[in-house]
């Protein structure tokens, strides 16, 4: 976080990264003993799991807990499963944890890869079976529902997200995949009269030309990357209000869609913006799963105590605690923070300077949405202070004089709602 020194001058302009490379190259890590996928669903009876330790698993084995489960996730190496274990995730999200150590696993002579065989007909049916964890994380949830009024699906050639070139580089280096990607997305969804369209950076316009699919130009001022943003300006579609007739997948989710259908494998390589402590930064490829520690031998960078590793964008990025944290489908950046350069929190009183009123893109009252937040009258701060049009981009957090986390609270506001709302409909 990067706060105005002065009170009341005019908040600063942020610009994205961008790649100015011919042909820019990546750099491939690759996991030493093991990996640890996440399957997205609470685990159980550790009696009732498909999967135990011991269990061989083959590259690009589908791995489901539980039967009937229609959670799971895609194994990027052969070997067998060390561990199962419940793991908990960002705002108590309940997941199963599935470390896998790596080796050969002896060859039973049974079926082939099931992939293989319904890659040579696209279907929403297969996406759904396949590919919801492929690197990119694309989420069919919107497109399987047929009542949903979708008009358009925006593929993200832009990163959302402050020092990010992830996706930037799978648009100079993957235009087949992504051509590919868009043709399997179109007979998925050939019943519907869905419009394809693509948002890129503007010097990337050219570039984009290879995928086969319109593109539009996005601002290189922060945020206007932001898929709402993108779909206000491109679509014309309001951000955090009238966007249902948007689906929005990032560009790399669709190469990798593009790569499953053309090879008839699952891809499980991560494309990964590296930012080290002196801010330089690094393309890397890894597998899905691929410990940081992994990542960090690849790159010469070394953690030290009371060091920061923040999954994501330093503006909406997670912190992580751990060097055995794997790679997930949808970590586009690994920053790396010296101790030295984290400006720690305060959560002082709101001193009411509207820096945070400013920047925001939606217009959102923060500086009285931050009142109803720190009282934990999250309600209020829906129906008064416009909670719910906030598209959590995290600029009102980089300039607040009291070094607020304001960012934080809102996506805990958020989360509390969504919890006191499935109560009252479970209690109806």
């Amino acid at each position: 976080m990067i706060n105005s020194s002065i009170f009341g001058i005019a908040p600063p302009k942020l610009a994205y990264e961008t790649i100015d490379e011919e042909s820019p190259k990546s750099v491939q890590a690759s996991p030493k003993e093991k990996i640890t996928l996440f399957i997205e669903e609470a685990m159980e009876k550790a009696s009732d799991a498909l999967i135990k330790t011991g269990t061989p698993v083959r590259a690009g084995q589908k791995l489901t807990v539980y039967p009937g489960s229609k959670a799971y996730a895609v194994s990027p190496v052969s070997g067998e499963v060390e561990s199962i274990t419940p793991f908990t995730g960002i705002m108590e999200k309940q997941k199963t944890a599935l470390t896998i150590r790596i080796g050969e696993v002896q060859d039973d002579g049974g079926d082939a890869d099931p992939f293989e065989e319904v890659a040579k007909s696209p279907s929403m049916q297969v996406l759904l079976d396949y590919l919801a964890t492929v690197p990119g994380k694309p989420d069919f949830s919107r497109l399987a529902d047929d009542a949903e009024p979708i008009k358009t699906l925006l593929i993200l050639g832009a990163d959302s997200d402050l020092l990010t070139v992830t996706n930037q580089f799978v648009i100079k280096t993957a235009g087949d995949a992504i051509k590919n990607g868009v043709n399997a997305l179109q007979k998925a969804t050939s019943k519907r009269n869905i419009n394809f369209l693509m948002a890129v950076p503007n010097h990337l316009i050219q570039v984009s030309g290879t995928a086969g699919v319109s593109a539009k130009g996005v601002s290189s001022v922060f945020p206007m990357a932001h898929p709402e943003m993108i779909a206000l300006s491109v679509v014309g579609a309001e951000p955090a209000g009238k966007k249902d007739s948007v689906v929005f997948l990032s560009a790399e989710a669709v190469a990798s869609i593009g790569r499953a259908f053309k090879d008839g494998r699952i891809p499980g390589d991560k494309q990964i913006t590296f930012v080290g402590k002196d801010g330089s930064k690094k393309l890397v490829t890894a597998p899905v799963g691929t410990h940081v520690k992994d990542i960090l031998e690849k790159v010469g960078a070394t953690v030290k105590d009371g060091d920061r590793i923040i999954f994501g964008g330093p503006m909406t990025g997670v912190s992580i605690y751990s060097i055995d944290h794997p790679v997930e489908p949808d970590t586009d950046a690994i920053i790396l923070q010296d101790k030295s350069q984290i400006v720690p929190s305060e959560d002082l009183a709101c001193i009411n300077c509207g820096q945070c009123v400013r920047v925001c893109p939606t217009h959102v009252p923060v500086n009285e949405l931050v009142r109803y937040l720190d009282a934990g009258e999250y309600e209020q701060a829906a129906e008064r202070a416009e909670l719910d049009a906030c598209i959590e981009c995290g600029y009102c957090t980089y300039v607040c004089e009291s070094r607020i986390p304001i960012f934080q609270h809102i996506r805990l506001a958020k989360y509390a709602l969504e919890r006191i709302k499935a109560a009252e409909e479970n209690n109806a």
